[in-house]
């Protein structure tokens, strides 16, 4: 195939656009949601343990399922199922709008999770198909990931704006609209034909679910349980991760065996492939959770409304999208490991900087060091997405998407759980440590949940005491912020080194022959027999 060939017409760049629009839905209900909560909790008056599920129960389904939409998008065809997902997203976000009771709106919750966990194998798996030259796919995959972050950058504004104005529901009707604009498009989509042979192994499916979601369940838990303080709460957690862990043993054991697994393990043997996605898990792992560390930060120690807080969060969403998009053009001159390790060395540089500085700077110096940090991990999704979808065969390049998914969804919980706990820890003793004499114990318990039960704590109390155990609370916050990003930046610094040296040799193959020697990462030509017949034809393993 010559490169004029493989030249996409206007349709894929209008299909392209088309398909930004799922990622869109996905991403801004991410972050409606909190903005929604508090009119939620006062209409249907949710339980605490309710409202935890209707946070959380889409995202583990949405990442439980992974796995095995991956695998339906080869059986069913990609386009059937996107346009699938993309009706059902659409009709259960019009009827959360309307749910009459928390009940009903976590059970719309889990299917708009199931709806969405075909989005991402769907999408990437057509872009195979639409640009096939690597070059233009670099460049799609870098839309399609900056679509996602600019869902999460409109959100917060968004849902403001509806909430002004209308009831909680409003926040979900934006994807009606949505939804119907991307199924009338459907023409300009490739129909992609399914495979006729070869089946779903359900007890994969079941098991891949199981472990996923038990897994991550049990690690937000004990974030939870660690951020109120409740100590010895954490250890029953502990029993859902063990069991999910045991369930994952199981299934890899399984597609080790089956003739038709739901995902070719074999693909991890390549380094373009299974480091790409270690950096993944791991960079959120390190900053996953350090927005919402951060974001307390100016509000209760810097005192900033939250109106100013969330505008001054726009310019480090703008940074992540412009990284994203800088990426295609960055590996026309700088390998893709040199890349991902420059921008992970340089985040992990402004994460050290907020732990250094967090204590005397004000919000305009560390706003500037996360939006630099946002800017130099924006790269990183598409990148890494790229290597690994390229690593896979264009029939598997669903699935290869959805082990992203995956490892996204394990590196955000591991952040909750990992970071969560340690600036929750290192705030109760730092504030326990400080705490100023006249305090009565049970308002001291109150403010070491929190920087926001500390601060309704210290107003309660008022007086020349309430003001002491306000400042004690803020710098013991202000420690912890510094304890978290202190641990990113360690992290990051580390994933930088090992994708420098993992992938060094690794190359985008841009469709022409630089004389190197050097294979490069392409699904192109690599046939429909598994990764077994990848070898020959993926660079990564040059770089083991």
């Amino acid at each position: 195939m010559t490169p004029d060939s493989r030249r996409p017409g206007w349709r894929a760049w209008l299909g392209l656009a088309v398909l930004t629009l799922p990622l869109l839905m996905a991403a801004t209900d991410m972050t409606v949601l909190f903005m929604a909560l508090p009119r939620i909790a006062a209409d249907l008056a949710p339980g605490s343990t309710q409202m935890l599920w209707i946070l959380h129960v889409g995202d583990f389904l949405a990442v439980g399922l992974a796995l095995t939409m991956g695998r339906l998008v080869s059986r069913a065809g990609a386009r059937r199922l996107l346009l699938a997902g993309v009706a059902v997203y659409g009709l259960a976000s019009l009827a959360a709008a309307y749910a009459p009771g928390p009940e009903a709106l976590i059970a719309l919750r889990a299917v708009l999770g199931m709806a969405a966990a075909t989005f991402m194998p769907a999408v990437i798996a057509m872009l195979r198909a639409m640009f096939p030259d690597p070059r233009r796919f670099s460049v799609a995959i870098a839309v399609i990931m900056s679509a996602f972050s600019a869902g999460m950058a409109i959100g917060p504004p968004l849902a403001g704006a509806v909430l002004e104005h209308f009831w909680w529901g409003a926040v979900f009707l934006a994807n009606v609209p949505a939804a119907v604009v991307l199924l009338s498009s459907a023409p300009l989509l490739p129909a992609l034909r399914g495979e006729a042979a070869g089946r779903v192994d359900m007890v994969s499916a079941l098991l891949s679910m199981g472990a996923i979601v038990a897994v991550i369940f049990g690690l937000q838990e004990i974030a939870d349980a660690q951020a109120t303080g409740s100590g010895g709460a954490v250890w029953p957690y502990a029993a859902p991760v063990a069991a999910g862990v045991a369930l994952g043993a199981v299934f890899v054991r399984r597609q080790l065996r089956v003739a038709d697994p739901l995902v070719d393990l074999r693909l991890f043997t390549f380094p373009a492939f299974s480091v790409s996605m270690g950096a993944m898990l791991l960079m959120l792992m390190a900053y996953g959770g350090s927005d919402m560390l951060f974001t307390q930060h100016l509000q209760a120690v810097l005192g900033l409304p939250p109106g100013r807080a969330g505008l001054l969060m726009i310019a480090p969403a703008a940074a992540s999208i412009a990284g994203g998009l800088a990426a295609p053009v960055l590996i026309r001159w700088v390998r893709p490991a040199f890349v991902m390790a420059g921008g992970l060395a340089v985040a992990a540089a402004g994460a050290g900087g907020i732990a250094l500085l967090a204590g005397q700077a004000g919000a305009p110096v560390l706003v500037g060091l996360v939006t630099l940090i946002a800017l130099a991990l924006g790269p990183l999704f598409p990148l890494s997405t790229n290597l690994a979808v390229g690593t896979a065969p264009p029939r598997q390049a669903g699935s290869a998407a959805a082990v992203g998914d995956v490892a996204g969804g394990f590196g955000q919980a591991m952040s909750l759980a990992v970071l969560g706990t340690i600036s929750a820890v290192v705030y109760r003793r730092s504030l326990e440590a400080s705490t100023p004499e006249g305090v009565p114990e049970d308002t001291l318990d109150s403010a070491g949940e929190s920087i926001g039960g500390a601060v309704t704590a210290a107003g309660e109390l008022g007086g020349g005491t309430g003001r002491a155990l306000l400042e004690a609370s803020q710098a013991a916050f202000t420690t912890s912020l510094q304890a978290g990003y202190g641990f990113g930046a360690v992290v990051m610094a580390a994933t930088a080194l090992l994708v420098a040296w993992k992938l060094r040799h690794v190359l985008l193959d841009d469709g022409s022959d630089d004389g190197s020697g050097e294979e490069a990462v392409s699904g192109e030509g690599s046939g429909e027999d598994g990764a077994g017949k990848e070898a020959a034809a993926v660079g990564g393993g040059a770089g083991g």
